[in-house]
């Protein structure tokens, strides 16, 4: 996807807002370790997710459980 002046402007200062608060974030001891926690707790659901869909695709054709 092409991007236009303003839209590669407006990513440039976005991408900048956010690097901004990620260097407050790890500054702040208390906030990256509450950060991490969340992380933690985030990945175990994103990988049980995806142990579930993993389990659908080996499920035997023509079984509906």
């Amino acid at each position: 996807m092409k991007m236009n002046k303003e839209e590669k402007k407006w990513r440039a200062e976005d991408d900048a807002r956010t690097l901004a608060r990620a260097q407050e974030i790890a500054s702040d001891a208390k906030r990256m370790r509450a950060a991490e926690t969340q992380a933690k707790q985030m990945a175990s659901k994103v990988i049980q997710e995806a142990k579930n869909l993993q389990a659908v695709t080996r499920r035997p054709k023509g079984k509906k459980k």
